[in-house]
């Protein structure tokens, strides 16, 4: 699963925080008819907040600390386990 983020206006942290309550809005607005799906985009998204360190993150990589025209995505592998795509490269949170 691959959820691609956009960091021209804001780092990775708002950018994840504001994709999840989206996500959280879309659901209560379909009264959740796309629920499996969804279920499992809102649940990335929850356990990104709740475990990546996204200052590390940023003082690691420029890219994710916004005003960037990076290609980047939060992915989820096959066995669950989170991580960062930027411009192609897989990173570790």
């Amino acid at each position: 699963m691959n959820h691609k983020l956009s960091l021209k206006q804001h780092c990775i942290e708002t950018e994840v925080k504001k994709r999840y309550n989206s996500f959280i809005s879309e659901y209560f607005r379909t009264g959740g008819r796309e629920a499996p799906e969804l279920e499992e985009t809102i649940e990335m998204f929850r356990e990104a907040l709740e475990t990546l360190d996204f200052g590390n993150l940023r003082s690691r990589y420029p890219e994710l600390r916004g005003n960037s025209d990076a290609d980047a995505a939060l992915c989820k592998d096959e066995a669950g386990r989170l991580y960062i795509n930027i411009n192609g490269v897989d990173i570790e949170p």
